[in-house]
């Protein structure tokens, strides 16, 4: 019935607990196929351990490739039809799939249908808020780019029927990736959304990507140009994608305020579309930056 996607690298510490998360749903009717991207670490035995006493779990054991080589790979391996994704460190609570599977029969056009979510660390769990959404609200999302990003990789899935039409995860992106499959589910086909958090985002995982530099050309808006014809077209669209790109790139910006990657995408932002704070970073970073440090120590 649902076919859970784990890509795998270098997790031997969390891998258990995510997988456990998945074979403790009250839905049983799934299969997990975990796709090691060329793990360093005992993760690949974690999970023939996992293998061995539940016949579910699929390990696929690939060189590395990066995260969206491996989803890739997971999605081409998948047996069913409805791919929800996971990652290595983050885990769901026991009626994910059971929540999922309503929401994807009830709303069976979608691209794209997630979940509620939130963030866990040292056992505490916080939850982001959504403009113009109610907690528990779910149905087809309207104004969705007015939202913000409300889909988070581990509590979203789709078709692989879709993604495999879509081509799937850029293997270019190890940043990112997820939300321009996103956007290009949403683009096509609109996205269904169950306010209700049933994914847990875990801070003081090992080895968080978050903790580590990215290099310019891994990360999605590096590739804006893709988006171009969604930015003329769609106004909402285009507010959404300008500020993302403007978050990712100011860091890159302050570091080094001539690069040309950084201006080739910058030039095709009207920043007099936004407000004063997008252009006095840009105008002044170094300024800027040490306005946000001060504030943030008060």
């Amino acid at each position: 019935m649902i076919s859970v996607v784990i890509p795998l690298y270098n997790k031997e510490h969390s891998i258990r607990a995510t997988i456990d998360s998945v074979l403790g749903q009250t839905c049983k009717d799934f299969e997990v196929v975990v796709v090691d991207d060329g793990s360093t670490d005992d993760s690949a035995s974690v999970v023939k351990e996992c293998a061995r006493f539940d016949s579910r779990v699929r390990l696929i054991e690939k060189g590395n490739g990066g995260v969206s080589s491996a989803r890739n790979e997971g999605i081409r391996q998948a047996k069913y039809e409805l791919i929800a994704f996971l990652d290595a460190d983050d885990v769901w609570e026991p009626d994910y799939l059971e929540t999922l599977w309503k929401l994807y029969c009830d709303f069976p056009n979608a691209g794209i249908w997630g979940l509620g979510w939130g963030w866990m660390k040292n056992g505490n769990r916080s939850y982001p808020s959504f403009p113009g959404m109610e907690n528990d609200s779910r149905g087809m999302v309207s104004s969705v780019w007015e939202k913000g990003l409300i889909y988070w990789t581990s509590s979203s899935s789709s078709s692989k029927t879709l993604l495999m039409e879509i081509g799937m995860f850029d293997e270019r992106i190890s940043h990112g990736e997820d939300t321009d499959v996103w956007i290009k589910l949403l683009m096509q086909r609109g996205g269904a959304f169950h306010n209700t958090p049933k994914a847990f985002y875990q801070l003081d995982a090992e080895n968080r990507a978050m903790n580590r530099n990215i290099p310019l050309e891994k990360l999605y808006i590096y590739y804006f140009e893709k988006y171009e014809t969604w930015r003329k077209e769609n106004a909402s669209f285009r507010h959404f994608i300008d500020k993302e790109c403007m978050w990712w790139l100011f860091p890159y910006y302050l570091s080094d305020s001539h690069n040309s990657d950084v201006h080739r995408i910058l030039n095709q932002i009207d920043l007099k579309e936004y407000k004063f704070s997008f252009r006095f970073r840009f105008a002044f970073p170094r300024l800027y930056s040490l306005l946000k440090r001060v504030r943030a120590v008060k």
